[in-house]
Formats: C-alpha cells, structure tokens, sequence
C-alpha cells in the first residue's frame, strides 16, 4: 500500500514543521555570536551538464533563497568555469570565482571538480581575512529564510549537520519531510566554524587537507564521524532549514545514477504532499526583491 498522500493531513504535517522553526524564533530577536555565514557554491560546468540552461535557473533559485535570509550577515561565493547569465549572481552579498583548471570529462570527475572548486573558494576566503562558518552548498537547493539567524543565534565557534530536511521531486510534484540522516543524501546539509588560519593558502591537495578544512572535501554522509575525530563540538539540527531538490534534469546524484525520477516520499518512509506555488514560493525570494 503506497504511503503517498496528498491530502489535507500530509499539507497541515508539512505546514507543522515550517511553523516550528517559526516558533523557535518568535522570542530569539538577539543572535549570540558575530560571525558571518559564507555559502560556498561550486558550480558545474557548461560543458558536463545536461542543459546549461536548467543550471542557471536552479543557480538563480538557490541565490535567490539564500538572499531572502531574515539575517543579512551572509555572503555567497560561486566557483565555476563559465559565468552564468542571471541577475542573482551580480547581488554585492555573491562574489563570482573564475577558475582555470579543466573541467571533468565525465561524471566520474564531478566530485574532484566540486571539491577543487571548492579549494579555491577557502583560500579567497583565507587571502581576504574571512573567519566564521562555512557552508558548502549545492547550486540547485534551497535554503531556509532562517538558516543564516538560526547558525548565529547559537554560541559561536559550533558546527552544526542538519538531520531534518524537505525534500522534492520536481517531476512527480512532491514535497515531503526526511526525518533522520538528512545529510547522508544532501551535500548542503553541514556548516564549519572555521579561524582564518584554517582555511588553505593555496588550492594545492596537500596545502588544504592538512588544515581543519579538509573537513569539507571528504563525503557527507561521515560528516558526524569526522567532526568528532577532530573533537570539533557539532549540533545536530532537527529543524528543515534546507530543501533537497531532485528531478530538474541536471542532479549529480542523478547523472550518477545514485538517484532517478521515481524517487518519491515512500522510498524514506515518509509521507508526500503535491507540490504546490505556495511551498515553492516559501523558499524563494520574489524576483526583484533583491536586485543588486
């Protein structure tokens, strides 16, 4: 018996759980810390993806749902080959990182590509004093409009995984909520503190797997086992401050074929809704909002 639903009840769960991050906040005006939260986004190339096109409308969304946060101390740093064609990458809070090495030849290289890219955001970040939190995230998610306030209302110097997330298949048109082990399966599911001096100098292998930030080029799903080896404290979110996107055409997961467009809220033992403008819309700044 399938455990889809689409009615009243699975509308109001989904609901539920967006209205408890809003509980959370309705009396935490203060944050506790400082930092800033900087987003590192590697992009894929024009060349490997399934329609250039889709890449750059999934970059925008993603831009568009992290600019909406409520707590503007954020930046967002985009690592790629080609620039996309979108307003969002002009904001003044994203800055637009060329890089000059090849790109992979098959999806065998993405994750080599991904975490190159994601080298050369760390030493921008260590040549132009940054220290706070890190988070890597995936060109085609989305973000919550409190995960910047939620990171800074905590003490400073944590790092947190998200274990609750949403989820969506954009091609059944269903939204549904991962309970547990959210960051198994999503690549934007952790955020690092990390001191100036922990970030790499250079891109070079050695030069950044030798400091704490090698942390963000191992696989997600150890991120916890990880964290503890280095004894770095970590929270572990059960708020869904983050939104996996499936079915645009364009997924990693997919192109590896880890993933396909079947994938549905019964696969995690969850209960779908139909996705409608209203979720889509939650996560996303209206156009124009927030022209640069």
């Amino acid at each position: 018996m399938s455990r889809h639903i689409t009615g009243t009840s699975s509308v109001y769960s989904i609901k539920k759980q967006l209205k408890r991050v809003e509980a959370y906040f309705l009396n935490k005006h203060v944050n506790k810390n400082k930092a800033e939260v900087a987003f590192a986004i590697s992009l894929k190339s024009k060349i490997v993806s399934r329609n250039w096109n889709n890449v750059q409308s999934n970059l925008a969304k993603t831009l568009r749902s992290i600019l909406n946060n409520t707590d503007s101390h954020f930046r967002v740093i985009v690592a790629g080959h080609e620039k996309p064609d979108i307003k969002e990458i002009r904001h003044k809070r994203v800055t637009w990182l060329p890089v000059n090495f090849p790109p992979p030849s098959n999806q065998k290289g993405f994750s080599r590509d991904k975490m190159r890219k994601r080298k050369v955001i760390g030493e921008y970040l260590r040549k132009i004093g940054f220290s706070g939190y890190f988070m890597p995230f995936d060109s085609d998610d989305w973000a919550h409009h409190r995960l910047v306030q939620y990171v800074r209302s905590q003490p400073t110097r944590k790092n947190f995984v998200i274990d609750t997330g949403m989820m969506i298949n954009l091609v059944k048109k269903e939204v549904w909520l991962r309970k547990k082990r959210f960051y198994i399966g999503c690549g934007s599911s952790a955020v690092f503190y990390f001191a100036n001096k922990d970030f790499p100098l250079t891109p070079e292998t050695n030069n950044a797997e030798k400091k704490p930030f090698h942390l963000v080029l191992k696989a997600h799903p150890k991120v916890i086992q990880n964290l503890r080896t280095l004894r770095r404290p970590c929270k572990i979110v059960k708020f869904p401050l983050v939104t996996w996107v499936l079915g645009h055409g364009d997924n990693n997961s997919m192109l590896k074929g880890k993933k396909n467009n079947t994938v549905s809220a019964e696969d995690y033992g969850s209960k779908g809704e139909k996705l409608e403008n209203a979720f889509f819309h939650y996560f996303k700044a209206r156009k124009n909002q927030h022209d640069a």
